[in-house]
């Protein structure tokens, strides 16, 4: 390894991460979108109202079953204190494994302004398309995590994918996160309930923050595969999310992500990715979901955008 550089600037203290300029605050219009959407959230609380704030009109592929969960202890005492949210269990399977299925927390209710601007807290939120789409490829590609040891980034409240993962695979070692505490705290809860079905599979969370670099040193070239779903479009977290990936893969390792073309922000990740990685970008990957986007294109068009709702594969390669 090369040996070790100190920049005040960036707080990154190694010559082996991409870049030493890791910015690490939110930007005014971050944080004024944080604003529409905890409006939006409680506005949606107080009515009771489903509908979803605009850019989500489009919910689900329905490419997973939700049922609520039979032992639903959301309101147990072993709940209050800590976890007083609005929270429900549900189970999730999928038509490609029959005996797949795994039981996850959603939280629900309303969120404040200071939870929602934590670090890129949008998974605190919802499951998006592009993690319901990565959870699936996982399903169906299980077995390129048999032995392996992966590394979810940016999972959000329930660490969806990572979660099948660690069910569904034989993977060596499964390691969740998020860089917010309360989704950290909701995915522990999630370990726990779903720890009976991990095998021999070492399962973790943790809080990550992208530009920490005290919190990767822990993980550095420990990793075969990164996966990650929809973590691309804030401006001031790309270039930490390269660096991210870059200094916990192995070498050779591979990151799987997802995400939608959303303008240019999945190009613009993929130009700062290319001097570190191999970088291969597929539209059609599978059949199933293909079929369905050419169907919401024609006769959903209304609620379904492809620029923001259809996920976009990468793989990115260490070199």
């Amino acid at each position: 390894m090369a040996s070790s550089q100190d920049d005040s600037s960036s707080g990154c203290r190694h010559s082996d991460c991409p870049s030493l300029s890791a910015r690490r605050v939110v930007t005014s219009a971050a944080r004024e979108r944080w604003k529409l959407l905890g409006r939006a959230l409680k506005q949606r609380a107080s009515n009771g109202k489903v509908e979803a704030i605009s850019v989500r009109r489009f919910e689900s592929f329905g490419l997973l079953k939700t049922r609520k969960a039979k032992l639903d202890d959301s309101t147990s005492t072993e709940r209050e204190g800590a976890n007083k949210e609005d929270a429900k269990w549900f189970e999730y399977t999928c038509n490609l494994l029959p005996n797949f299925g795994m039981e996850i927390r959603q939280l629900g209710g309303s969120f404040t302004y200071e939870a929602l601007i934590g670090f890129n807290n949008t998974g605190n939120v919802c499951i998006w398309p592009s993690e319901e789409v990565l959870t699936y490829y996982c399903l169906k590609n299980k077995e390129v995590f048999r032995h392996q040891r992966v590394c979810e980034l940016g999972g959000g409240m329930t660490c969806l994918a990572g979660v099948a993962v660690a069910v569904a695979s034989e993977a060596e070692e499964v390691v969740l996160t998020d860089g917010n505490e309360k989704s950290v705290e909701n995915v522990d809860q999630i370990v726990q309930r779903n720890s009976a079905q991990f095998g021999d599979t070492r399962v973790s969370c943790q809080v990550l923050k992208w530009d920490e670099q005290d919190q990767l040193d822990r993980l550095a070239g420990g990793y075969d595969h990164v996966i990650c779903a929809d973590c691309l479009f804030f401006d001031q977290y790309r270039q930490p999310l390269v660096d991210c990936i870059y200094r916990i893969l192995k070498p050779n390792g591979v990151a799987t992500i997802f995400a939608p073309r959303r303008n240019q922000t999945l190009e613009d990740f993929c130009r700062l990715a290319e001097p570190f990685f191999r970088v291969g970008t597929v539209e059609n990957y599978e059949e199933v979901i293909w079929a369905l986007h050419l169907k919401l294109q024609t006769e959903d068009r209304d609620r379904y955008n492809p620029d923001i709702h259809y996920p976009i594969m990468l793989v990115l390669t260490k070199q």
